[in-house]
């Protein structure tokens, strides 16, 4: 259902010739930018408005929304699972969690560093299963391995539970299934998991040293589907249209993600956000109006 969107204050913004010359810089490319929007305005048609998303809350890593806990191994993973789906509020909807050991091929590329290929490993999957008993249950698939960074274990959660919300819905989406993947990632930044998906988007480290090493590999890589910066951007917007400020958000991010963040957080600041937003025709991007037919 979509809910007429609230008035959100700002501050007035300025002509775009005047912006372009004077003001904060688009932290994205026009395409990029426009697609983000029209993503959220399909968002807050598809999933109640306005209204409920300003109801929502930005997941943070301080303990505020995962405790710590006295599981551990596959029984923590579940518990990070029920709080997500909690945030998101699907907490009803029926899930199985399936963990699963695995680690990504490595190729030594030096003494000191490897890369992974292209294999299909993947850090977690989403499909609609039966239930045994008539019905059908999500069953998302995770790797073990995450368990020894839990705020990277959040993002593929969160990345599989907002599949599971957008499998709830018929219509096209913008894009089509091209961007389905990318729609993923903006959507759990809408359910209030960016930070955690921005923290987790690079990762780097040594692995444990094996015999004739010294440290380890040094190994680094990505996760998900948006870049940093399209993830920052994601933020920005998402938490204006909730009426919080996206600055709340830097005492959690890398530096490099807060440096991000507050740049688009300042070009959006002098939009009215709302208005652009509701200003994106959602045909062009082959998604038919609310309420018709697909």
């Amino acid at each position: 259902m979509f809910l007429p969107f609230a008035a959100l204050r700002a501050p007035e913004p300025l002509p775009e010739p005047l912006m372009a010359l004077f003001g904060p810089k688009r932290p994205l490319g026009a395409a990029e930018w426009e697609w983000q929007l029209a993503g959220f305005r399909w968002l807050l048609e598809e999933f109640d408005g306005l209204d409920k998303h300003r109801a929502s809350l930005l997941a943070t890593p301080d303990g505020a929304c995962f405790p710590d806990s006295t599981l551990r191994g596959d029984a923590r993973a579940e518990e990070l699972l029920r709080q997500i789906m909690t945030i998101s509020e699907i907490s009803d909807w029926p899930v199985r969690l399936v963990m699963e050991d695995g680690e990504p091929e490595l190729r030594a590329v030096s003494q000191m560093h490897a890369i992974t290929p292209e294999t299909g490993w993947a850090l977690g999957t989403f499909q609609l299963v039966d239930d045994g008993e008539g019905g059908r249950l999500a069953e998302i698939v995770a790797s073990r391995q995450q368990l020894r960074d839990e705020a990277a274990l959040v993002a593929t959660l969160a990345h599989e539970v907002a599949h599971y919300l957008l499998s709830s819905s018929d219509r096209p989406m913008p894009g089509g299934e091209d961007c389905h993947e990318l729609l993923t990632d903006l959507t759990a930044v809408f359910l209030g998991f960016g930070i955690f998906l921005g923290n987790s988007a690079r990762y780097a480290g040594h692995t444990p040293a094996e015999a004739g090493q010294i440290g380890g590999w040094y190994l680094s890589g990505s996760q998900g589907y948006l870049s940093e910066r399209a993830l920052m951007s994601a933020l920005a917007i998402s938490e204006m249209l909730a009426g919080r400020d996206p600055m709340a958000a830097v005492p959690y991010l890398k530096p490099h993600l807060a440096s991000d963040l507050k740049h688009a957080a300042r070009y959006v600041a002098r939009r009215d956000i709302a208005a652009d937003v509701m200003a994106v025709d959602l045909a062009d991007y082959g998604v038919p109006a609310a309420g018709a037919p697909s």
